[in-house]
């Protein structure tokens, strides 16, 4: 908001926040569970850091102050609550979503500016405060004083070491103690109250809706919410003992129903005899004692108090015995954002006992107490999903210094929008990240995020950014630690497989992207920017740590960490803020002032990844390899898809003008190269790359020829497990080598290498040549290499990242047995990391599609799925077992990759399709002691795409038949099949019905299998089965998946189910579920923007008939081309085909505008919902405002009182009682503003001069309109060169007839376009004052109201002196029989001005007999009559608006259009008559033009013209019947 200290006051300093700190503060809130409300106060220690202090300001927000004290004085303050502003007028709409979003602008995420600014009394005096030396006590008047503000000397002692400059600086003043009772009557953004109402059947409970960014905490209390400001706290929360407590009905009621006497029905005392007492009692015994259904069991529970700091005290409350305070102190300085309490009935969890006892010995003191909290009945989930939260929070202590906190917690709650929010020692969780031991499928992925919740404790809470440009050290540490600790937790190869998978990631995501540092700026507009900022950060520091540790005498970024962290306890890290410089020069300090410059403005300050292209051979004369490496960034093609899933963050980017940086030519570093020589060792070779081209001579160490391959065979024959030399030969190839003997070569159709084959790898000079061995770089690297040195590399290899850059060049390859048979061998080893056999199995089903290997894959992977998971020889699988994850993965994996097998007919083979049914069928999970649930979703999602891909529609066949029986139907042969494997999906989908699985996890998956099999044709309409999973009564995962499936099949097309899904997000309570439906609500006007299945419904192409007359066509406008192929690569396009479709549907704006004005919603809902109506609508700052006339008012005294009564009577006054002044007419008259009442005499003259000079002019209009043609006659006509006829013209001419002209498409409305397609050759052309010699004035940019007055209003024809600008000539050559309907054609009169209405049937069409002289030509002799547009539209007069290119050098286009690129686009927008001659056009624009200022069309603003399609029909009109004006 406007700052609200100048609303105050003109004289108000600018910054007020730097005049003072905050110290400490003291919150004491009062929760009330029925109201869902709360009050309290707060006490706030101020430390002024000058002596004319007089306002201080606070954020708040939703929360109203009822009294202000300062220094126990009562102040004045302003407030101004942005909810109170949402309020619109009745009359407004969704036009007026700017103003909507204007009024709560400076509220919003992720800096809300102050909302309550507090004058301080003028009695308070702020004293200016000396320490006393020898006792260091605060003097006041020159006197140490111990009693005297006792406090307040010891906030300055805690102040002094938080400000440690500002004491130095200047004087040190006395604190002064701020007091605030405020309350709170109803929330939408702070507070999340679930199960406080009948219809929510959950457990009664409360707690803040922590984020990320700044102004949560302010929505409950007043406080300095903003990023940096750090303090101390203090809560205390009173609140009910037990929920029954807390629901318990009024004692009043209470009194009501048990006692004599109730409330009559006339307000009189109704009294109860004793014959009334049973019935009483029964009355009493059945009505409800809570004000909601609570058991004796449920109504017993204690609330729990759940907040940051440490518990200091629990207090019995003295007036009420049902309710107690708790009190809290958290004495390590925070931000506001990072305190967050809860009450509720929690169970409490000792997470410590998980602690063995030598660990606990070995801490001793300084082991951190951890707690989990969740909901009764979850414990056991949250004892299972965080048993390594202990051994996390120990290995980090030991690591990067001591927790920052005195105790940690976890608590679980519902509707959490994110899955962890970081506190002081407290972190908030959403209890869909618990599972129980039965289920191992979200292990790994839950760990790492509560890994990342503690880790956010270290880098995030205790350590904070300095500016939003920091962000990236922040999330980069904390995401550093996080997989760092992945490895101990998971081992090394999951970690260095993570690593690389997260690597390809940024790659893939990282183009036309700004730099990671200023990512931070952007975190609010989308979630998925923080997901990317998180994902490259933490890569970044994991390749910075890997180039120091190659720095002779550094540790890596363990040591830069510990020295980050110890600043911060230190306080050498001020207010514990960390910058990208003060961690540059850091890193710089620790790593021995290495220079790190480079690297920084490459991978922080810079964006993008390089591209490597490598090339190497071996130079046998020198006995040294020579290398070629080439970036090649700059030639990258590939970039992410414009898709609906981030439609909606390139938007918000596009029109937040997100710039991308600069594409770097050029990444300079250190390079490992490792050549692995023909000994078997490898040569580490480290390179420096400076350079876009660098060329390498690498030396060779080995003096000998490269070990044959025929050492395998000795291998062979020395059997498996022997030692010794045979055993050492052996290592050589010690991954893959399973599958020899002959029997399992022959049982498993396995082929090796040709002796031709072994004779060329027998030549090489070396077995293989890694580069960036170490794992230094994020890119991509393509090296140049054979074949067999990749699998080499494969076999030989220990490096996981080794293993899956060969694995992902095998599956490029072209397919070969001996690959295949690699890939199986890969994939039965269970030596190599569970991620490489995935790929295997994959690479097994992507390679065996060519001729002669289609069966060999399928072979493999059924054989390798029988061997693993069934009975010995049979194909019946067996039990399933789940005890060892690996083989869960696999036994996922592998059907997973037979789902991408093709046979002849490009079907997945029938075989596999029923192995998939028969496993959903017989699957036996009895004997395992793991739930099954995610490995029948796997095969689910197996068999729905198995059936799309092999889905195919029946042809139509056509057969004479001669008898009664009718023609057969096309028979689909798979059909039988498809319905009984739909009818399986469908029984899955109902077990949840009565047996509910993890998360519901077979609801959502068979919903999205119905959805992909409705999109493929196969299942024909299912909208019903999935509304109903819409209901409110469903569990949140489930009904997001509901809208998901309704939204990807297209539903969400039509405006009720937009109004549906709207109106689901602002009555929803759930937070989580409002954020999520937020996303797929952008998802679906994704799928209209770029036009998702919008082809099939396209309208035929008109069918052409028959004709003897000339016709010249336009073809279609080419804006609706450029639209079609801009809206799928650029922003500006996707928007405007939004805007065609949405923009005129008056039911969505009713919708649209309902969910932003909705009063349940937070302000940053409304934010976003106004952000889409910005997109469709333009803004109108103005809204209808109904008032009513003045009446005259009569009094009269009212009988037997002294009460005086005034009556309205008489007439409406319509008049201003008063004569308007001269000084307020020229006010007006500069406004543009008419007045028509009563003025003052000296204002008289000058409204009648004022009045005299327009008309005149109003007079000479009309006759320079008809002297206009006279004038065009009087040109003499100038000759066209001829144009060769090869050169095009843009038409296509046909000769005979075609369709009638079709009504063109209103494309007006389209904001910054042009309504015709001829905007940019109109504002070329010359105008009459240029062909006089005359300079033609400037053009003028106007708006499209103004343009579209003006359009028909244009009184001068345009006459060209020689050839038009940028226009071509087409030279028609007709017979004499055509010559003379074109006279007879153009000797017609012209019809007046504005659309002419379709005659009726059987009648000749009416035309004007208005006679136009033409000039000559010398094509066609002087006519009599000039041939008039049907429409009535000015074809040569300048369009409204100018078509602007789409994104032409502008932000993030993803490659050039394919129609908008080509050069035709312009140029082809050509009117018809300049093709036929262009000494016509200046007449026929005379002629529209002065049809259009004519009394008898009577049209002021004039219909845009037709833009699909132009046809000019030249052809007689038969006398014969038929509809008027088409050709017979």
């Amino acid at each position: 908001m406007p700052g609200a200290a100048e609303e105050v006051t003109g004289d108000a300093p600018a910054n007020a926040p730097a005049q003072y700190s905050i110290l400490k503060q003291r919150v004491d809130l009062d929760i009330d569970f029925p109201n869902r409300s709360l009050k309290g106060s707060t006490e706030i220690t101020i430390q002024p850091l000058v002596k004319d202090l007089q306002y201080i300001q606070l954020h708040c927000r939703q929360c109203r102050p009822t009294a202000i004290q300062v220094g126990g004085i009562t102040a004045k303050y302003d407030y101004d609550d942005p909810y109170r502003r949402l309020r619109m007028p009745p009359s407004a709409g969704v036009h007026q979503h700017e103003t909507l979003k204007r009024k709560i602008a400076q509220s919003l995420q992720p800096a809300p500016e102050p909302g309550l600014t507090i004058s301080l009394p003028g009695k308070l005096k702020i004293q200016e405060l000396h320490v006393d030396p020898t006792s260091q006590l605060p003097q006041y008047n020159g006197t140490p004083s111990l009693q005297k503000q006792e406090s307040d000397a010891m906030a300055v002692a805690d102040g002094a070491t938080l400000q440690p400059t500002a004491a130095q600086q200047g004087p040190q003043f006395a604190p002064v103690k701020l007091f605030v009772e405020f309350e709170v009557s109803s929330f939408r953004d702070g507070i999340h109250w679930i199960g406080c109402d009948d219809l929510d059947k959950r457990y009664p409970y409360m707690y803040t809706k922590a984020e990320l960014w700044s102004g949560n905490s302010s929505t409950i209390f007043p406080c300095v919410d903003d990023a940096t400001s750090r303090y101390s706290w203090e809560f205390s929360i009173r609140c009910p003992r037990t929920l029954g407590d807390a629901f318990k009905k009024p004692i009043a009621d209470t009194k009501r129903r048990n006692g004599h006497a109730s409330a009559a029905p006339h307000g009189d005392i109704e009294m109860t005899g004793a014959a009334d007492e049973a019935q009483s009692a029964s009355v009493t015994a059945q009505a409800p004692e809570y004000l909601i259904s609570l058991g004796e069991d449920e109504a017993a529970m204690d609330l729990t108090v759940v907040c940051v700091g440490e518990q200091t005290d629990d207090v019995a409350d003295a007036e009420d015995d049902t309710r107690h305070t708790v009190s809290f102190s958290l004495i390590d300085p925070v931000t506001a954002r990072h305190v967050g309490f809860s009450v509720g009935p929690f169970e409490r969890v000792d997470l410590s006992g998980n602690r063995h006892a030598e660990d606990e010995e070995r801490l001793g003191q300084s082991a951190v107490k951890i707690d989990g909290f969740c909901l009764p009945g979850r414990g056991e989930e949250v004892r299972n999903a965080c048993f390594p939260l202990t051994r996390i929070i120990d290995h980090f202590g030991v690591n990067y210094g001591s927790f920052p906190f005195s105790s940690y917690q976890a608590l679980f709650v519902d509707d959490l929008a994110h899955d962890t929010v970081p506190t002081a020692g407290l972190s908030f969780c959403s209890s869909h990240l618990l599972f129980p031991e039965d289920v191992i499928e979200p292990l790994e992925i839950n760990t790492r995020i509560l890994v990342r919740a503690v880790a956010d404790q270290w880098m995030g809470v205790n350590v904070i950014a300095k500016e939003p440009t920091d962000a990236w050290v922040v999330s980069g540490i904390a995401g550093y630690m996080t997989d760092l600790y992945g490895k101990v937790l998971f081992g090394n190869n999951a970690y260095r497989w993570q690593q690389k998978l997260a690597a390809e990631k940024v790659y893939e995501l990282d183009a036309d992207r700004p730099s990671i540092h200023q990512h931070g700026l952007y975190l609010h507009l989308d979630r998925s920017i923080r997901d990317f900022l998180a994902l490259k950060s933490a890569l970044v520091l994991f390749i910075l740590d890997k180039r120091l540790l190659k720095i002779s005498g550094s540790t890596g970024m363990q040591r830069i960490l510990n020295k980050v962290f110890l600043n911060a306890k230190t306080g050498n890290l001020e207010n514990g803020e960390v910058s990208t410089e003060v961690f540059h020069r850091t890193c710089e300090r620790v790593s021995h002032n290495n220079k790190l410059e480079p690297f920084f403005r490459q991978w922080v300050l810079g964006a993008g990844c390089p591209i490597f292209s490598v090339t190497q051979r071996f130079n046998k004369k020198k006995l040294m390899v020579e290398m070629q490496i080439v970036q090649r960034q700059m030639d990258r093609r590939t970039k992410p898809e414009f898709a609906p899933n981030n439609f909606m963050r390139e938007i918000k980017e596009h029109l937040k003008e997100v710039w991308a940086e600069p594409v770097q030519p050029v990444f300079t570093g250190p390079m490992t190269i490792r050549i692995h020589e023909a000994d078997g060792t490898p040569y580490e070779h480290i390179v420096e790359i400076k350079e876009q081209i660098t060329k390498l001579e690498i030396p060779y160490n080995t003096k000998y020829k490269r070990l044959k391959r025929s050492r395998r065979q000795k291998e062979r024959v020395l059997g498996e497990g022997q030692t010794g030399e045979g055993g050492e030969d052996a290592l050589l190839y010690c991954l893959g080598d399973i599958l020899d003997s002959p029997e399992e070569v022959k049982d498993w159709n396995l082929v090796d290498w040709t002796a031709e084959d072994e004779e060329k790898m027998g030549q090489e000079s070396y077995e293989w040549i890694r580069m960036d061995a170490d794992f230094e770089w994020i890119g991509k690297m393509h090296l140049v290499m054979p074949l067999y040195m990749y699998i080499s590399q494969l076999q030989q290899d220990r490096d996981l990242v080794a293993q899956y850059e060969s694995m992902r060049y095998l599956m490029g390859s072209n397919p070969h047995h001996v690959s295949l048979s690699i890939l199986v061998r890969t994939l039965m080893d269970r030596r190599y990391f569970h991620g490489i056999r995935t790929m295997a199995a994959e690479g097994l089903a992507i390679l065996a599609k060519g001729e002669g290997v289609r069966e060999i894959g399928q072979f493999h992977l059924t054989k390798a799925f029988e061997d693993m998971f069934c009975f010995p020889g049979e194909v019946m699988p067996r039990p399933n077992d789940f005890s060892d994850r690996v083989n869960y993965i696999m036994q996922c994996a592998i059907p997973r990759a037979m789902s991408q097998l093709r046979d002849v007919d490009n079907k997945v083979p029938m075989a596999v399709r029923r192995l998939y049914i028969d496993k959903l069928r017989f699957n036996d999970n009895s004997e395992n002691e793991f739930a099954d649930c995610h490995y029948m979703a796997t095969l689910m999602d197996c068999l729905a795409d198995s059936l799309i891909v092999s889905h195919r529609e029946p042809e139509q066949s056509y057969a004479f038949t001669f008898g009664e029986d009718e023609p057969e139907e096309p028979e689909n042969p798979d059909e039988p099949f498809e319905r009984e494997a739909i009818d399986v999906i469908e029984r899955f989908r109902r077990i949840d019905e009565f047996d509910q699985t993890y998360h519901n996890v077979y609801s959502t998956t068979a919903l999205d299998c119905l959805q992909k099999l409705t999109k493929a044709g196969l299942v024909k309409d299912k909208t019903k089965e999935v509304l109903q999973y819409t209901r409110p009564s469903n569990a949140d995962l489930v009904r997001l998946q509901a809208f998901r499936c309704l939204t990807e099949i297209g539903l969400t097309r039509k405006v009720s189910m937009m109004r549906y899904l709207m109106q689901s997000i602002v009555e929803d309570p759930s937070p989580h579920f409002r954020n999520r439906l937020l996303g797929i609500l952008g998802e679906a006007l994704g799928h209209i923007a770029l036009g998702d299945g919008m082809q099939a419904n396209a309208a035929p192409p008109p069918v052409q008939m028959e004709t003897d007359g000339l016709v010249l066509e336009q073809e279609a406008s080419n804006e609706a081309r450029q639209l079609e192929a801009t809206r799928r690569t650029t922003p500006e396009g996707a928007i405007e085909a939004l805007k065609q479709f949405l923009s005129k549907d008056e039911l969505f704006k009713e919708a649209l505008w309902y969910s932003a004005t909705s009063p349940d919603i937070s302000l940053d809902e409304v934010a976003a919902f106004c952000d889409v109506a910005a997109l469709l609508y333009p803004p109108i700052a103005s809204c209808l405002v109904t008032t009513r006339l003045p009446q005259k008012y009569r009094c009269e005294r009212v009988a037997g009182t002294l009460r005086m009564r005034f009556i309205p009577h008489g007439p409406y006054r319509n008049k201003p009682s008063k004569d308007l002044s001269l000084e307020d007419w020229h006010l007006l008259q500069s406004h543009g503003l008419k007045y028509t009442g009563p003025v003052t005499a000296e204002a008289i003259p000058r409204r009648k001069s004022s009045l005299e000079e327009e008309i005149p002019l109003k007079k000479e209009m009309p006759l320079k309109k008809l002297k206009m043609p006279a004038m065009n006659n009087a040109m003499p006509s100038i000759a066209q060169p001829e144009t060769p006829l090869d050169q095009r013209s843009g038409f296509k001419i046909s000769i005979g007839g075609g369709p009638k002209r079709k009504q063109s498409v209103d494309a007006s409305s389209l904001s910054g376009r042009a309504a015709s397609p001829k905007a940019l050759k109109t504002s070329r052309q010359q105008t009459p004052a240029s062909t006089f010699g005359q300079t033609p004035p400037p053009s003028t940019k106007r708006s499209p109201s103004v343009a579209s007055q003006r359009r028909g209003s244009t009184a001068g024809p345009r006459v060209s002196t020689g050839k038009l600008v940028g226009s071509r000539i087409v030279k028609l050559k007709m017979s004499s029989s055509a010559m003379s309907r074109v006279r007879d054609i153009f000797a017609r009169a012209s019809q007046p001005g504005g659309p002419r209405p379709p005659p009726p049937l059987r009648q000749e069409s009416s035309r004007s007999n208005t006679p136009v002289q033409l000039p000559q030509s010398s094509l066609f002799p002087a006519p009599q009559k000039v041939l008039q547009s049907p429409t009535g539209s000015n074809y040569f007069s300048a369009s409204p608006m100018s078509n602007p290119s789409m994104n032409l050098g502008g932000f993030r286009s993803y490659g050039p259009a394919p129609d908008a690129a080509s050069g035709s686009t312009p140029e082809v927008k050509r009117e018809s008559f300049d093709a036929a001659s262009p000494s016509l056009a200046p007449s026929g624009t005379a002629a529209r033009a002065s049809a259009s200022t004519s009394p008898v069309g009577g049209n002021a603003a004039m219909p845009p013209p037709p833009k699909p399609k132009l046809t000019l029909k030249l052809g007689r009109k038969s006398s014969g019947s038929g509809s008027a004006g088409s050709p017979q």
